[in-house]
């Protein structure tokens, strides 16, 4: 059974919420180091960070 990780990263600009998915995420890395990681990457850009969720689909068939 494959599974697949990927985090959703939810920011604001102007106003708006915008929703930016990375996926083949390492499923070994803890949430700390994936909110990290997304609060870097937020930083890079004009938006302003909100929250990161973990998706983690697995194949039931």
């Amino acid at each position: 059974m494959a599974k697949l990780t990927s985090i959703e990263i939810i920011t604001e600009d102007n106003g708006k919420k915008k929703t930016t998915n990375i996926i083949y995420v390492n499923p070994e890395a803890t949430n700390d180091k994936l909110r990290q990681f997304a609060q870097m990457l937020v930083a890079l850009t004009d938006e302003i960070y909100d929250k990161t969720t973990k998706i983690t689909k697995e194949s039931v068939v």
